[in-house]
C-alpha cells in the first residue's frame, strides 16, 4: 500500500483509498482502544474496504488510470474496438464533446463519422436538389416496398393462398396510419424545412406527405405483384 501511494499522502491518505481504510481501522482497534468487531464490519472490512494482492495497484497503473480520467474531463475518451476476448484499445482518443457543451449528446466515430455524415446527406429526406414531391415518392416507395413483407412470411395467414394480398393490405394500412400522423404532425408544427419562398408554412411538407402516400401504396403493391408472379415459398 505505501509503495502504490505517494510518499507525502502517507499522513493524509485520500478517502477514497486503502490506505485510508486501513489507517482508520487502527485508529479504532488496538490495544488500548476497542477490541471487538461486530460481524457486520468485519464482513464489510474484509469484502470491501480492505484490498487483496490483486486489488493493490502499482504506481504506473494508478498514474495510466490518472491519465485516462484527466483526458475524460477534458472531453477525451480512449477509442477502442471490440475483440474476442474485450476490448482492443488503439492508444487514440476521440473527443467526444459535442458543439454544444451543455448538450447530452456524444460525437462518436459513427455520428461524427465521414462515411456516416455522407450516407445520411444522401437519403431522399436530405439530399441536395430534389423537390418535395420527389422526396416523398423515394421514401414512400422504399418503405411500401419492405412493409409487407414480414406481414406475408410471419402473419398468421402466411400458409394460405392469400397471404401476399394480407400483407399487402397491412403494408397500406401503415402507410396510411403513417401519412395521418405526418399531415397532424403538419397542422400542428407547421415545419418549413422544405418550403419555397413565399409559400403557406407547412406547404412543402404536405407535398412530401402526399407523394409519400403515394409512394409508399406504389411500393407496396410491385412488391405484392412480384410475390403473386414468383412466389414467396
Amino acid at each position: 500500500l505505501l509503495a502504490a501511494t505517494p510518499r507525502e499522502q502517507w499522513e493524509n491518505p485520500p478517502e477514497d483509498s486503502f490506505l485510508y481504510s486501513l489507517k482508520m481501522y487502527t485508529e479504532v482497534y488496538g490495544p488500548g482502544k476497542a477490541t471487538k468487531m461486530g460481524w457486520y464490519d468485519y464482513w464489510q472490512m474484509r469484502t470491501y474496504n480492505l484490498p487483496g494482492p490483486e486489488d493493490i495497484q502499482s504506481q504506473s497503473e494508478l498514474e495510466s488510470v490518472d491519465r485516462v480520467n484527466r483526458a475524460m474531463m477534458m472531453g477525451k475518451m480512449p477509442f477502442a474496438v471490440p475483440g474476442p476476448s474485450g476490448w482492443w484499445y488503439t492508444g487514440a482518443l476521440i473527443d467526444y464533446r459535442p458543439k454544444e457543451p451543455f448538450s447530452s449528446s456524444v460525437r462518436t466515430p459513427l455520428t461524427e463519422g465521414r462515411f456516416s455524415k455522407m450516407f445520411i446527406e444522401n437519403t431522399a429526406f436530405y439530399r441536395e436538389g430534389l423537390k418535395p414531391w420527389q422526396r416523398g415518392i423515394e421514401i414512400g416507395m422504399a418503405h411500401g416496398y419492405f412493409l409487407i413483407g414480414p406481414f406475408t412470411a410471419l402473419g398468421p395467414l402466411r400458409d394460405s393462398p392469400v397471404a401476399a394480398t394480407v400483407g399487402l393490405l397491412c403494408g397500406c394500412s401503415i402507410i396510411g396510419l403513417v401519412t395521418c400522423g405526418a399531415y397532424i404532425f403538419g397542422t400542428t408544427i407547421k415545419p418549413t424545412l422544405f418550403d419555397k419562398e413565399g409559400d403557406e408554412p407547412a406547404k412543402g411538407w404536405t407535398e412530401l406527405v402526399n407523394w409519400h402516400a403515394l409512394g409508399g401504396v406504389g411500393g407496396a403493391g410491385f412488391a405484392h405483384a412480384l410475390l403473386t408472379v414468383f412466389g414467396y415459398e
